[in-house]
């Protein structure tokens, strides 16, 4: 059965200011979705090279966290949408996994990471430059640069080895 696109309403969402969100930082851990986004026609998923923290100047997924009110087919279209500029198939989501990220960034940030695999409607990439300053699109496990965040290592690796 073809993936068919909905129709979404974005719930809203409402920001802490930086000194609430800091705050947070120090004592809470942050709830983020990271995405193996698929290309059609077997073209490949997508790697950005991240320009902020955690993980600056590295390879990654395309990945946010959540705010509340969202729920995890939000999130998920929200992040594609925002960081990479398509449209996914939520419905056809595949969990791939959870991963603790522990950085020496921002407050010594603590992130719960829920991975999932999606597929993409178009490769036509709008790539967000205020988050990342390219991308790249890999077919193989061996094409993962070295260069690539623990936690996007993980979720590649548990993606292309269930191929």
């Amino acid at each position: 059965m073809a993936a068919q696109r909905r129709n979404r309403t974005r719930p809203e969402i409402k920001f802490a200011p930086r000194e609430v969100f800091d705050q947070l930082l120090e004592w809470s851990v942050i709830p983020t979705f990271d995405l193996v986004v698929e290309l059609p026609d077997e073209a490949g998923v997508v790697l950005v090279r991240r320009t902020i923290a955690p993980y600056e100047n590295c390879w990654a997924l395309p990945g946010l966290r959540m705010f509340k009110g969202e729920g995890i087919d939000d999130v998920i279209a929200r992040i594609a949408e925002d960081e990479l500029g398509v449209e996914v198939d939520v419905d056809g989501k595949r969990f791939l996994g959870q991963y603790v990220g522990r950085f020496k960034t921002e407050n010594e940030r603590q992130d719960l990471s829920s991975g999932y695999v999606v597929k993409a409607f178009s490769s036509e990439l709008r790539i967000n430059t205020a988050h990342f300053s390219g991308h790249r699109v890999i077919k193989k496990h061996s094409e993962v640069p070295p260069s690539t965040g623990a936690m996007y290592r993980f979720y590649l690796s548990r993606y292309f080895d269930a191929e």
